[in-house]
């Protein structure tokens, strides 16, 4: 029979992250059982007490630079390709960065914030989302995935003359009074 303990069962050789994530997540009650998760990662950068936001091309939105795990990818490598490809940033993880080497154990850093929500019905995003700062810049490679970018005040995000979803000001509220 199906058992918490095998559909649970961790990640093993030919077991991804996204489908090990997705088991559990399947497991859990709350979630529409014929439902799609995809994984995204995404960071808040802060620079000067102001975080970078981008006007997002398809959805009309401003929000925190990000996107799709890739395969064999996890999220923190995610979360920094992400940055580097939409806006140019090189950044570092504020909480913690990522192992250089792999031996037979890594800690990863750890997400400012992890939040689920619906693309369409029976289409989840599970975003793990990590605070950063920038270390570099070069030429964004996927610039065409949003209309421009801009670094937004405590004051302008409270504002709402920003479009942005409900989740992302309240998370990017709590990344300045937390790191001011």
């Amino acid at each position: 029979g199906s058992t918490p303990e095998n559909k649970i069962s961790g990640l093993t050789p030919g077991n991804t992250f996204q489908t090990f994530f997705s088991s559990i997540l399947i497991y859990m009650s709350y979630l529409p059982e014929n439902a799609e998760v995809d994984y995204t990662a995404s960071a808040l950068v802060i620079r000067d007490g102001k975080i970078l936001f981008m006007n997002h091309e398809k959805l009309g939105k401003w929000l925190q630079p990000g996107g799709h795990t890739e395969e064999n990818e996890t999220p923190d490598q995610a979360a920094k390709r992400e940055v580097r490809e939409e806006t140019g940033y090189e950044i570092k993880f504020i909480d913690g960065e990522q192992p250089q080497n792999f031996s037979e154990e890594e800690d990863l850093p750890t997400p400012f914030h992890v939040n689920i929500h619906e693309i369409r019905e029976n289409h989840l995003h599970c975003d793990f989302m990590y605070l950063a700062e920038v270390t570099g810049e070069e030429e964004a490679t996927h610039s065409h995935e949003h209309n421009g970018t801009r670094w937004l005040s405590e004051e302008e995000i409270r504002s709402r003359e920003f479009e942005m979803p409900d989740n992302v000001r309240r998370t990017a509220l709590k990344a300045l009074q937390e790191n001011p």
